[in-house]
């Protein structure tokens, strides 16, 4: 997972709190592993400094919340949290192009742009999603089709192939399992050690994550 520090405290914080407070020495624990808290107090003055980040102080207690800013940067880097909680209007969007081997570079970052925006891979240059983009989010002009569902087969099973939701079930379940043997750990070293561990693997299953309408998600 190769995300800046910066971009792993900002996600953090919008996963845990949204645009609510969170305290701060619970903020530092998604920092990975060996980021001393030197460096953290470090950022979070900076993020600060750019109006990503504001402090406020609760019953003595420092606490971040995201700002305007922070929450446009998050949205600006991972385009589907704009997803959580939009329903299904039975349509699939369907991204079709014809990149050339030459312009290898320009056909790679537009698959990588539409992994950000949550698509799934239907075929090696044939992207589909549930959700109704504007064409601009591209950055190039593609073919951009709708289909009815009953045109794709059976909903739940074509996202489940795409999108490998298993798996991802299983990611978030391991993620829950691990948490819950913390209280376990005695020592407050190995303890932050393991929190900051856990919510980097949270962060590696929720970046695969297409945050699909609950149509398409299997019943369980």
């Amino acid at each position: 997972m190769n995300l800046r520090i910066s971009d792993r405290l900002l996600l953090g914080l919008y996963v845990s709190a949204e645009m609510r407070a969170y305290p701060s020495a619970r903020l530092f624990y998604w920092t990975p592993v060996g980021y001393s808290r030197r460096k953290y107090r470090e950022l979070v003055s900076r993020l600060q400094r750019l109006n990503l980040l504001q402090r406020t102080v609760l019953e003595g207690a420092v606490n971040f919340r995201l700002t305007a800013s922070g929450q446009k940067r998050l949205l600006n880097n991972f385009p589907a949290l704009a997803l959580t909680g939009k329903t299904w209007d039975g349509f699939w969007r369907v991204v079709m192009f014809d990149i050339p081997e030459a312009k290898r570079k320009e056909r790679d970052g537009l698959r990588r742009r539409l992994m950000k925006l949550g698509f799934g891979r239907l075929q090696d240059s044939t992207y589909l999603s549930p959700y109704d983009w504007d064409e601009s989010v591209f950055g190039r002009p593609v073919l951009f089709l709708e289909a009815k569902q009953k045109h794709l087969g059976d909903p739940k099973k074509l996202a489940d192939k795409i999108w490998h939701l298993e798996k991802i079930a299983n990611g978030y379940r391991q993620v829950i399992d691990r948490l819950t043997t913390r209280f376990g750990i005695k020592d407050a070293k190995k303890r932050d050690e393991f929190l900051r561990k856990t919510n980097q693997e949270f962060l590696a299953v929720f970046l695969t994550d297409p945050v699909l309408p609950p149509e398409l998600l299997p019943a369980d």
